[in-house]
């Protein structure tokens, strides 16, 4: 599929969810209090929405947010089908609700949002994940937020209105910190511009490191025994080694908490989530590649 399939596939799956979600929540919230039924109801369409709203615009700004909500009608499919009769109704919310969070996840995805803002003759990139957040990090972040948009109001809705609050108030100064960080991994690019490309990677370089066209010798699939300086972060999967013709200085910084670290380079490795669009560019913009 294109790139363009799979947000198409997306909406069209998001698009479903109602028509099974109606009756399996129905059944589901049958026995429980009226405002706990009203704000579930609410909170549903109100989650359905922006999410549809959200897939239809195109925005790096927008990625993060896509990605933390969308899972989160698996979990509501779960829940909705043990507290209902399994049938068919259910059954297909589980699955429909399955397929639009793995489309979500997909690089091809966030290569569509991330090239939403790109200007011009501009290529983005995205750059996978570093291998340790995927761990335990990435997923904790993504419960903390799920659990704060989940639970508050309907502690509130069941009349613990101080418990309600106070979820709300400690969970809001955690999702502050839990939602920055994982909007800040979604800002890690490769970039193709006409003149050569930049790595756009707050979490490895100060700025934004421009290489012209002319300074870069070779860009090609990295091997296991590459001498260049690895800004993968310990990605997982396949890495790409640009070599460069002479020296430059790079701007380094990995601690955050350091002041940054100067070091001149002659080769390095990233890893794009989808290294065959990388190569493509490459060769597109007369990239040396081999």
């Amino acid at each position: 599929m294109t790139k363009n399939s799979w947000i198409l596939a997306f909406r069209l799956s998001w698009l479903c969810i109602p028509f099974a979600g109606y009756s399996v929540f129905d059944s589901a919230l049958s026995s429980r209090s009226n405002p706990v039924q009203i704000t579930s109801f609410i909170g549903l369409w109100l989650l359905w929405s922006i999410v549809l709203a959200v897939c239809l615009v195109p925005s790096s700004s927008l990625l993060t947010l896509f990605r933390v909500l969308v899972p989160i009608s698996v979990v509501l499919a779960i829940w909705g089908s043990i507290e209902s009769q399994l049938g068919i109704s259910s059954i297909f919310l589980l699955v429909i609700s399955s397929i639009a969070a793995s489309i979500s996840l997909l690089p091809t995805v966030g290569f569509w949002f991330i090239n939403g803002s790109s200007y011009g003759d501009e290529v983005r990139v995205p750059l996978r994940p570093p291998g340790p957040l995927l761990l335990g990090p990435i997923p904790l972040a993504w419960i903390l937020l799920a659990a704060t948009i989940i639970f508050p109001p309907l502690i509130i809705a069941s009349g613990n209105i101080f418990l309600g609050l106070l979820f709300i108030t400690i969970g809001l100064a955690c999702c502050a910190v839990a939602y920055r960080s994982l909007s800040a991994l979604t800002k890690r690019w490769l970039v193709f511009v006409p003149a050569g490309l930049v790595l756009h990677d707050s979490m490895v370089v100060a700025d934004p490191f421009l290489l012209r066209k002319t300074s870069i010798k070779e860009f090609k699939i990295a091997v296991s025994n590459s001498q260049g300086k690895d800004l993968t972060l310990s990605s997982l999967g396949l890495a790409i080694e640009v070599i460069l013709f002479e020296s430059a200085d790079l701007s380094l910084q990995i601690n955050p908490l350091a002041p940054p670290e100067l070091a001149s380079i002659d080769s390095f490795l990233i890893a794009p989530s989808i290294v065959s669009i990388a190569v493509d560019e490459a060769k597109r913009r007369s990239i040396p590649v081999t």
